[in-house]
């Protein structure tokens, strides 16, 4: 049975890892605003992005991972749900990656998997909500 313990710790990992990001972010800022407000180049903001997106990514895994194991519906879409939900980590992964590499594509398409994840994700997780409701049990 899956029980949401994965996207909990996944999602705490990812809120650290993006809490670290910003903090080598910041130390390494003042270089870009000697010469006026936001002289930062198109790789460094991508990497901000993808920091900015790894917070609210993770805490998404958290609550995903709170709520399915409250969810009766099937083993099989709870897994479903929790995969995809990991994967949307892909996003801001990919952003921060193709800022980092300075706009390989490869990237690009590593934004776009965790984009589409978190879609399926939202889909399942509404889908497990509703069902839920109908059938009398709270989330």
């Amino acid at each position: 049975m899956t029980t949401g313990r994965f996207n909990i710790i996944l999602g705490l990992t990812a809120m650290i890892l993006a809490g670290f990001t910003g903090f080598a972010l910041g130390l390494t800022l003042e270089q870009y605003f000697r010469n006026g407000y936001a002289q930062i180049p198109f790789w460094r903001q991508l990497t901000k992005v993808g920091h900015s997106h790894g917070m609210p990514f993770g805490m998404i895994n958290i609550l995903f991972g709170l709520l399915i194991a409250r969810a009766t519906c099937s083993n099989r879409l709870k897994l479903i749900g929790a995969i995809t939900t990991a994967l949307a980590l892909c996003l801001p992964v990919g952003v921060a990656l193709r800022g980092l590499t300075e706009g390989a594509s490869w990237a690009h398409g590593l934004a776009i998997l965790g984009g589409a994840s978190l879609l399926s994700a939202c889909v399942a997780m509404t889908y497990m909500v509703a069902n839920n409701r109908k059938e009398g049990v709270s989330p």
